[in-house]
């Protein structure tokens, strides 16, 4: 973070870090990997037993490539044996006394027991990490403005770095019932940033428009980023909000390491290199793939020294690209795709949930897209699935032909469909998503 604040109308907060060439961008991570590598080693016992059983030391890492090609991989299985064999709640990937914390976040929980991470931040500490202040800045938020909240939990500082941006946060239950205060508050303080928008909430935000008498361009005049984030949008919510007028951002997670925003060229998530290195590779080989071609994310810290994930293989499937965006900004890229864990074969064909996803909610009433995969096993020989509706049972038996017809026309699959009503799904998780994968 630069010590001044750029003019309210430049385009970057920090131009010269958010623009960077490629090559200095791999001096400066080769100078951050130098430093939390040595760190992470002597720290974390699960990093040292890592490289010890790999028979390497940080003092073996001279460049990028020593790195790619000698560094041990750790994954979430590693992490959860570690936590459970020796009762450690941090997965031996704690590197400070407890005492030193200052925030415990936690995943969601959506595909499995939520994941403790402990945090040594506060505003007390200093300045907002860059990232994200770069994040705010090129989604149209500005100091002195006011950032709506609509939050469903705390799992992180994530107030007060708004904070400490400048900006006032306006907090709001990430609740159905809160809407029309969501909308009030709107109106009284005309926040420019809002966060975060799921399918459900977006439904019933106009839900509460039309309840309240409200005018839902009104409402959302003043917004310049609606961010949504957790899960894609159903079509119907996308068309919603294109009803409001205010642009809107995706958000999503850097293999459990960083954080990625859209910007407003809309082409691909922006994460910073300077903090984060990542790597997308063959989920079988772990060969680098092509630019912009599918693969698995792996993803290395290159500041946080609390609980350093170094070379996470993060199971998520992503695609990535180091061409610089048109918006100006050098970093890269990534666009999510789903799980590697979370892929079934039906007839010969690998079917992930986001392959799934625009059959279920182009049928009217399922469109808030809530379903699951059935998978009793990597290979099947029926795709089965759990649907999401907000029917009644008479209709129940035309609206599983219609799924299934759906998916049909998409997929080349004739699934089996078990319809359910929505309440029920979302129960399942946190009310932003639920398990899209299912055992039975």
């Amino acid at each position: 973070m630069t010590g001044t604040r750029p003019a309210p109308g430049a385009r970057f907060f920090d131009e010269a870090a958010e623009t960077r060439s490629r090559a200095d961008i791999e001096t400066m991570q080769l100078e951050r990997l130098a430093r939390i590598l040595p760190h992470a080693y002597e720290h974390s016992p699960l990093v040292r037993s890592a490289w010890d059983a790999a028979a390497v030391h940080p003092r073996d890492i001279s460049s990028l490539d020593d790195f790619y090609e000698r560094a041990p991989f750790i994954d979430k299985t590693t992490i959860e044996h570690w936590r459970t064999d020796r009762r450690d709640p941090w997965g031996g990937l704690l590197c400070l006394g407890e005492s030193e914390l200052t925030t415990i976040l936690s995943s969601s929980g959506t595909t499995g027991a939520p994941t403790l991470s402990p945090q040594r931040w506060a505003p007390s500490d200093g300045p907002v990490p860059a990232g994200l202040s770069r994040d705010l800045w090129m989604m149209g938020l500005r100091p002195g403005e006011f950032m709506m909240m609509v939050i469903f939990t705390f799992r992180g500082p994530a107030f007060g770095m708004a904070q400490q941006f400048g900006a006032t946060p306006v907090l709001v239950d990430y609740d159905a019932d809160d809407m029309l205060r969501f909308c009030e508050l709107s109106l009284r303080y005309r926040p420019t940033c809002l966060y975060n928008l799921s399918s459900v909430i977006v439904l019933a935000m106009a839900d509460a428009c039309e309840r309240g008498g409200y005018d839902p361009t009104d409402v959302f005049a003043s917004y310049r980023a609606l961010v949504q984030a957790g899960e894609p949008l159903s079509a119907k919510a996308r068309a919603v909000v294109a009803s409001w007028g205010a642009p809107m951002f995706e958000h999503t997670n850097v293999g459990d390491v960083g954080t990625a925003f859209q910007c407003p060229e809309h082409d691909g998530l922006h994460y910073w290199e300077d903090d984060t290195l990542a790597e997308n590779l063959d989920p079988s080989s772990t060969a680098p793939v092509a630019d912009d071609e599918r693969g698995e994310l792996v993803a290395t810290t290159l500041v946080n020294g609390t609980t350093p994930l170094i070379r996470y293989r993060s199971d998520d499937i992503v695609r990535l690209t180091r061409t610089p965006c048109a918006c100006g900004r050098t970093h890269s890229r990534i666009w999510p795709v789903g799980r590697k864990g979370d892929g079934v074969v039906v007839d010969g064909r690998t079917i992930l949930p986001i392959d799934v996803w625009p059959a279920v909610e182009e049928v009217d009433a399922c469109d808030l897209g809530l379903f699951q995969v059935i998978r009793e096993a990597p290979t099947m020989d029926r795709l089965r699935l759990r649907v999401g509706h907000h029917a009644s049972d008479m209709h129940l038996a035309g609206i599983r032909d219609a799924v299934a017809g759906a998916v049909e026309a998409r997929l080349g699959v004739v699934p089996e469909v078990e319809l359910v009503p929505d309440a029920e799904l979302l129960r399942l998780g946190p009310p932003h998503k639920i398990p899209r994968v299912a055992a039975r």
